[in-house]
């Protein structure tokens, strides 16, 4: 899935920070934001950070009401640690790892190593949605099947307040694995061209095939059109309505991604509308008339 030889060449430091820390919140969204990190010892807080700023109040304070904690502080989720799991943790994979596994192969262990501490050594607020690490040999299954070899995946996110670039990817497979990661840094001079990103694409996609290998999925957005898909609840209509308005371009989207797409969407519109307060239970307790 990723090649040990895998190529990591010309990577824009400020695309991959701003890919890495994520496009933020759409601008008047409301509150919940952000991870609150949480480090206990023996149901006492040691250390508590929520968006990179350090919580001091906190220490000492006993960690039970983890809701409590993300709605007084804003935060999406909670993240609560007890102070050795990671020593665990890393004990428990070790023994599983080898130095020739395939990276994805070592993710999936420690993964799973992680998913034994859920309730003891890590808590989570809301909590994530239960289940098996799914074997190494199904998600590569997976990945061959949804993208086909000698053919490229790209992203390209612009601000346009300040025609830029925000992040660019360029990734390739070949052989079965993920073997080249680059940015728009990789074309140089006859990169994306920002203040006509929509129109500039196609010859960018060209580019990208003649250079790296043939465009199979490639994402342009504007930053704000980004910042909403990414906040949107799955199987909300932003999806389709950005594309509507062309501040998100998918070309080329391939057909066989089709299906699982509209199976996400599919469970998620299942999950909103049995969840309480809606769908069924607000059937169940309507009188009727």
């Amino acid at each position: 899935m990723i090649s040990r030889d895998i190529a990591i060449v010309d990577v824009h430091p400020e695309h991959w920070i701003n890919l890495v820390r994520g496009p933020g919140a759409p601008s008047g969204s409301p509150a919940g934001q952000g991870w609150l990190l949480l480090v206990h010892r023996s149901g006492r807080i040691v250390h508590a950070a929520h968006q990179g700023r350090r919580l001091p109040e906190l220490l000492g304070q006993p960690k039970d009401d983890l809701a409590g904690l993300r709605r007084r502080y804003g935060a999406r989720r909670v993240l609560c640690l007890e102070r050795h799991f990671m020593r665990r943790t890393h004990a428990r994979a070790d023994s599983s790892l080898a130095y020739d596994m395939d990276y994805a192969q070592q993710m999936l262990i420690l993964l799973d190593a992680f998913r034994t501490e859920r309730g003891t050594g890590i808590e989570l607020d809301p909590p994530t949605p239960p289940g098996p690490i799914p074997p190494f040999a199904w998600v590569q299954l997976a990945f061959d099947a949804l993208w086909p070899d000698s053919t490229s995946i790209l992203l390209y996110v612009v601000d346009e307040g300040r025609e830029e670039i925000w992040t660019s990817l360029i990734l390739r497979k070949r052989a079965g694995d993920l073997d080249l990661l680059a940015t728009d840094l990789h074309l140089g001079v006859d990169g994306l061209r920002p203040g006509v990103w929509r129109t500039d694409s196609e010859r960018v996609l060209s580019l990208v095939g003649a250079r790296v290998a043939r465009p199979y999925l490639a994402c342009f957005a504007s930053l704000s059109a980004f910042r909403e898909w990414m906040a949107a609840p799955l199987g909300s209509d932003a999806f389709a309505r950005l594309r509507a308005g062309r501040d998100l371009l998918l070309a080329p989207w391939p057909r066989r991604l089709a299906w699982p797409t509209a199976l996400v969407r599919g469970f998620a519109a299942v999950a909103r509308w049995m969840r309480p307060g809606r769908g069924v239970h607000e059937a169940i307790r309507r009188p009727r008339r």
